[in-house]
């Protein structure tokens, strides 16, 4: 639909947009203020699941069950049917309903301003606090007050819109939340696009805001790494110490990148970016897709922070994280080992990942060898994969992708007063990695969970932070961004 019939609609409920913004606020202080921390198996999504049921059968919205994979561990979907004039599929909204630990008790000696759930606007920086303001029961709250806005006001849709409330993102595996509707209820989450986190929110480059949507990302693959040596008294000398040889493992891992990689994202991201700098610095994030010149640019034109974002977007990332060796002091053990998060890029394989992980420490190391009387020696590291998942491939020049990023970016645009909207490559992990192996459906998946953060405020770095905080006026603005998106991808009508 065009975008004046989108702002007519706006236009015409004026006075009822401003109470669902108010509505909005108090929805998401209210889910800060449930205590759903992912901290173990006793995590309790299911009364945020159960009280955003109470609010759809209120309003008449068509709902699930709430459905637990364990008891406790609540995921709900919600509906609002199309009459089909569209020939789509759905478009879907979704949000993690669990979030990150935070201080009950000792919240102000851990340094949080305000109670992490007692869901406090500040009055001096107009900040809504909480553990979850971001990430991400923000985007539960938006998406269920445009459910309540559609349904209130009688506005029809072309096709089917779905909101996903989901458990369990934060822990690794994420086995009661999407991965779980995925597999045993994929029939109620299909849908041709989805929207989750992270992207959306204000970003800045050279003063100038741009709003990052994520279309790819990385995925988290466990190595460990093992040294064995003969071990003995710890007052003799030990060539073969594995704690040395697992000391340089970590050494080589923190202080070497991996290989330089460039994908489609990638590619999208940095391009984007350049076209919003003068002409005299546009040069240095489009020659970061060289290999040869992108060391020499981080070590000399970028600051700190910048080669920080920049980095993983460019290489597959490996920190080592848990060391397990000895466990007597006057003894040399037979054996050490390090566990390695490995953040993979998409579409580089297993393979070639381990590939780059065994470039840096020494290839060599892996092999066997033979000593000087020809026997065959093991060799001095065994590398162990354990939990491997695939990330997320996606081309911002893919037709479907395109045609999506192009309404928001057009709904962005004009909001904001003429930020674009750029798509990048997420180093982290979210819900989207389960969401696009949909067994009956690939939907087009994008990270689009908008606020509007004035600069000051570094937003990534809010998410599992001490005070975890959303400004009031940006989130507001986000809700009208999100709506205004609905309506454009389901033509809105009444």
């Amino acid at each position: 639909m065009s975008r004046p019939d989108v702002h007519q609609l706006f236009n015409e409920l004026e006075t009822e947009w401003k109470e669902i913004e108010e509505e909005a606020v108090e929805i998401l202080r209210k889910l800060i203020q449930m205590d759903t921390q992912n901290i173990g198996e006793d995590t309790n999504e299911t009364i945020a699941a159960k009280h955003l049921k109470g609010l759809f059968e209120s309003a008449g919205i068509e709902c699930s069950d709430v459905l637990e994979e364990k008891p406790g561990r609540g995921n709900l979907v919600a509906r609002i049917r199309g009459d089909g004039s569209s020939g789509l599929g759905a478009v879907m909204l979704s949000a993690h309903l669990d979030t990150v630990r935070a201080p009950k008790l000792d919240w102000k000696a851990e340094g949080w301003k305000h109670d992490p759930f007692g869901a406090v606007i500040d009055q001096e920086d107009g900040c809504l606090y909480g553990r979850g303001a971001v990430d991400m029961k923000n985007m539960a709250a938006m998406s269920v007050s445009v459910f309540l806005f559609i349904k209130r006001h009688g506005i029809m849709l072309a096709r089917d819109l779905l909101f996903v409330a989901v458990a369990d993102e934060e822990a690794h595996g994420s086995k009661y939340g999407a991965k779980y509707l995925v597999e045993k209820h994929p029939d109620l989450i299909e849908a041709d696009i989805i929207m989750t986190e992270v992207g959306g929110c204000s970003t800045y480059a050279d003063g100038k805001e741009f709003f990052p949507v994520e279309i790819a990302e990385k995925t988290s693959v466990l190595v460990t790494i093992t040294a064995n040596g003969s071990g003995g008294h710890s007052s003799l000398f030990h060539p073969d110490n594995p704690i040395g040889r697992i000391g340089a493992v970590c050494n080589a891992l923190s202080t070497k990148m991996l290989r330089h990689r460039v994908t489609p994202a990638a590619r999208s991201m940095l391009e984007g970016i350049s076209k919003l700098l003068p002409w005299y610095k546009a040069p240095v994030f489009r020659n970061l897709l060289s290999p040869k010149l992108e060391p020499w640019i981080i070590d000399y034109l970028l600051t700190k922070k910048q080669a920080q974002a920049i980095i993983p977007v460019l290489h597959n990332i490996a920190n080592p994280t848990v060391v397990h060796a000895g466990d007597q002091q006057n003894q040399i053990p037979s054996s050490a080992s390090v566990t390695v998060d490995v953040r993979r890029i998409p579409g580089c394989s297993l393979d070639d990942t381990l590939d780059d992980l065994r470039e840096v420490i020494g290839k060599e190391k892996f092999l066997p060898s033979v000593d000087s009387t020809g026997e065959k020696v093991a060799p001095e590291l065994v590398l162990e994969v354990m939990f491997p998942m695939e990330g997320v491939v996606q081309d911002a020049e893919e037709p479907k992708v395109k045609e999506a990023l192009e309404c928001l970016h057009k709904v962005v645009y004009a909001r904001s007063g003429g930020s674009p909207v750029i798509p990048f490559l997420l180093s982290g992990g979210t819900d989207m990695k389960f969401f696009v192996k949909h067994p009956t459906k690939k939907p087009v998946c994008l990270g689009f969970s908008p606020v509007r953060i004035p600069q000051g405020i570094e937003f990534p770095s809010l998410f599992h932070a001490v005070n975890e905080r959303i400004p009031v006026d940006g989130y507001k603005w986000g809700l009208g961004v999100l709506c205004e998106v609905v309506f454009e991808l389901c033509k809105a009508h009444r």
